[in-house]
């Protein structure tokens, strides 16, 4: 049976005679009747909380936000919509924060992403030294809106996770890479983002990753599973659980933003990584910081001891590539090969003097 979370897209259009409110503090009484005057609308106390009858729920959520109470406020603040006066148990998991029903009253463009599927693959090349040729392609997400343009990827997961749909954006994102990789005839490796802090058991989670991997008959070898929002991470045993998953099933993984998100060295290699991504805070001007050149060397040091490749992302100059190579990095990524596409750069549109 799929899951809710990941599967069933919330409804702007939500039909109620009635909205109920409980509030954290007294102190919140007098601003919650002002709006309900302001508005027109009749009140009465139930019980803890305040049962308000409307017949446009949207207007009187975005209005206590916009006029009445802050950010902060609209956390604690919890409200539902209700069909009639007598509450069911099958209406409390629409029992929520205003500031959920804010975000999704506003979120309408990530809404039409999810229910359209309308994500569009860009592939960047990442580069092998030693080879000099292409080792495999980093693959990125983009939302498509409804006027065509691109919604920023900082802007569509921040919403999600917002909106509480960070799973079903996560879970979209890695399906679409999936199945475009294997349109673009991909042979290549193929670095697949994932947020763990959007997989609760792998066993389920992940099911429909791992369906779309065999449906578009991609080699098990070629995929690695790339953790992002390292610094997100505060429960490595269960990460761990995930990147075993992974593993078995013979994927690779990797830890992406390494030197900006982990707390340390001892936590990466609790996760037993086979990629280290360097961010690019790191390797950007790195032939002239003294700095950066010892944290790095430390890093390549470490990934050596544990049979780790190195890769240094945001690679964007001549100058940062004769360093990072001579200083023993196995694989390059960044501007100065290729910015993401919608078509994989090959070797031969790929100049690369340098390596």
């Amino acid at each position: 049976m799929d899951c809710k979370r990941c599967t069933v897209i919330p409804e702007k259009d939500i039909q109620a005679s009635f909205a109920y409110l409980i509030l954290p503090t007294h102190h919140h009484i007098e601003p919650l009747k002002e709006a309900v005057n302001r508005l027109g609308l009749t009140y009465s106390r139930k019980a803890e909380g305040y049962l308000i009858e409307t017949s446009d729920f949207e207007e009187l959520a975005l209005t206590l936000c916009k006029d009445y109470f802050n950010s902060m406020e609209q956390q604690d603040i919890y409200m539902m919509p209700m069909k009639d006066q007598c509450l069911s148990f099958g209406s409390l998991n629409q029992f929520k924060p205003l500031k959920y029903w804010k975000d999704l009253y506003l979120g309408g463009e990530l809404l039409h992403i999810l229910s359209k599927k309308s994500i569009k693959t860009l592939f960047q090349p990442i580069m092998d030294v030693k080879k000099r040729k292409v080792y495999g392609y980093e693959a990125l997400s983009r939302g498509i809106k409804k006027d065509g343009s691109i919604m920023a990827p900082f802007e569509m997961f921040q919403r999600a996770r917002d909106m509480d749909l960070l799973f079903h954006l996560d879970r979209l994102c890695r399906e679409k890479v999936i199945k475009n990789a294997a349109l673009k005839g991909i042979k290549e490796k193929l670095f697949i983002n994932f947020i763990p802090t959007a997989i609760y058991d792998p066993d389920k989670c992940l099911q429909t990753t791992d369906a779309a991997i065999r449906k578009y008959d991609l080699n098990s070898s070629q995929v690695v599973f790339e953790v992002v929002e390292t610094e997100r991470v505060d429960d490595y045993d269960h990460l761990n659980y995930i990147l075993n998953y992974y593993k078995e099933k013979g994927y690779a993984t990797a830890l992406d933003d390494v030197g900006s998100g982990f707390a340390s060295l001892g936590s990466l290699l609790q996760l037993k990584p086979e990629y280290m991504k360097i961010d690019m805070k790191i390797i950007r001007g790195i032939h002239e910081n003294n700095d950066q050149q010892r944290v790095l060397k430390n890093y390549i040091e470490v990934a050596r001891e544990n049979s780790i490749a190195v890769l240094a992302e945001g690679v964007e100059s001549e100058e940062e590539v004769l360093y990072l190579r001579e200083a023993g990095v196995d694989l390059l990524q960044g501007y100065y090969f290729g910015k993401p596409a919608d078509e994989p750069a090959t070797n031969a549109e790929i100049n690369c003097p340098m390596l």
